[in-house]
């Protein structure tokens, strides 16, 4: 149920889409709406969009033809549109913006960004922040209108480590030496999941240098050039060879550590917004689950990703789908999103469940903000067959920073090459 950084149970979507259901190849009508969604009927955000869909026909008498096709039904879906058989709405997320664009799938929604949000004499633009916004972009337009934001952050339980959080990394490693002169195992990881590790670089790089200084290094081998490629393949280096992380982590097969975290077994757990929903059954009894942003220094860019709804731009019924976008922006439908799905609201009116508070804050505070893996894992090739194995390779200690900056930089060397 995974794709890129997405484990999903109730808590968070899958960042992918969901295949059509029912053909889309009648004429077009204002009355009638096709949306085919990923989410499972049964799941908190299926719920809430059975009841936003069923709210949306009351209020404009517009039929929507909802099916729930879950995460396996993905694969069809861009044959299927591109045959103009596809649906008028499906649910998408920042990783997804590029391969839908890159194929002329995913409708510019400029348009619905000035639609009023009905009841609230505001419009799509006023309740959907900059960074939310810039998360559900490409280049040149809005392609998808965010319902939820997602973000990677450190996570502890604050009952047992009260304490202020890590503002330097020598305050962090500190940290980490504490807990492992308390007999206690500071870091807990899934070394399996590939894309989980890469969280310790990744975090490390542009938290610190911002938004393009990942991405860059899949584009130009001179990238790996820049001090702050081997500063933060240090900082890597230095948590490998800590001896922070289980026993034998890089064996360890997901869920084990992060439950094994939910348990008290390990102090921290660097994931996503969702872990807290993916370990719910998991946690300890009082519990309270905080987080802080991996102390990286520099221009402490903050990650903000979106989950959300895209339009097809070979669908029928593309204006009826706008409509629906700026109805289920209401905040009553964002307050949902917190309370019945446990997620951080698009909307910043809305506040976010309590152990999301502390994203919340820092997603609205952030000077500088940067996209899911810093768009990297777009170019699937690169990223699946070259950068993260040799990520791995470096967090499980197999190689130095030196020798992770040199290999890397032959790599995009090599690999630019192949593609002419």
């Amino acid at each position: 149920m995974r794709k890129l950084t997405a484990v999903l149970t109730v808590g968070a979507l899958a960042l992918s889409v969901g295949a059509c259901g029912k053909k889309n190849g009648s004429a077009s009508s204002d009355k009638e709406l096709v949306y085919t969604s990923s989410w499972g009927a049964d799941e908190p955000q299926g719920k809430i969009i059975k009841s936003l869909a069923d709210d949306f026909t009351e209020a404009t008498g517009i039929e929507v033809d909802l099916k729930f096709v879950g995460r396996k039904g993905t694969d069809t879906l861009p044959t299927e549109m591109n045959a103009g058989q596809g649906p008028d709405l499906f649910d998408t997320s920042t990783d997804s913006v590029g391969p839908f664009v890159a194929q002329n799938l995913a409708a510019p929604l400029d348009d619905v960004l000035a639609m009023k949000v009905p009841g609230e004499g505001k419009s799509v633009r006023d309740v959907l922040p900059q960074s939310v916004q810039q998360a559900s972009s490409d280049k040149d337009h809005v392609r998808f209108i965010a319902h939820t934001v997602i973000s990677t952050a450190v996570w502890y339980d604050a009952s047992k480590h009260p304490g202020p959080a890590p503002r330097t990394w020598k305050e962090f490693i500190a940290q980490l030496d504490e807990a492992k002169k308390e007999g206690r195992t500071p870091l807990g990881q899934d070394g399996t999941v590939n894309f989980y590790n890469a969280y310790w670089f990744y975090s490390a790089l542009v938290r610190s240098e911002g938004a393009g200084s990942l991405n860059s290094l899949a584009k130009d081998p001179a990238a790996w050039d820049r001090p702050a490629v081997l500063e933060a393949a240090r900082k890597v280096e230095q948590l490998a060879d800590g001896g922070y992380f289980q026993k034998d982590f890089m064996a360890t097969k997901y869920p084990a550590a992060q439950d094994a975290w939910a348990q008290g077994e390990y102090d921290l757990n660097l994931n996503g917004t969702w872990l807290a929903a993916e370990t719910g059954a998991k946690l300890a009894e009082g519990t309270e689950v905080a987080s802080f942003q991996l102390p990286a220094g520099g221009k402490d860019s903050v990650e903000v990703g979106a989950l959300g709804w895209g339009v097809n731009a070979k669908g029928h019924n593309t204006g009826a789908a706008k409509k629906f976008l700026a109805f289920a922006l209401q905040k009553k439908y964002g307050e949902k999103i917190s309370t019945v799905a446990h997620n951080i609201p698009a909307r910043p009116d809305v506040p976010a469940p309590d152990h999301l508070a502390g994203v919340q804050k820092d997603v609205a505070g952030a000077k500088h903000t940067h996209r899911t893996y810093d768009d990297m894992a777009a170019d699937k090739n690169w990223w699946n067959n070259v950068f993260l194995p040799l990520d791995d390779q470096l967090l499980s200690g197999k190689i130095d920073a030196e020798t992770f900056v040199r290999d890397g930089k032959k790599k995009v060397t090599d690999y630019l090459a192949d593609k002419g």
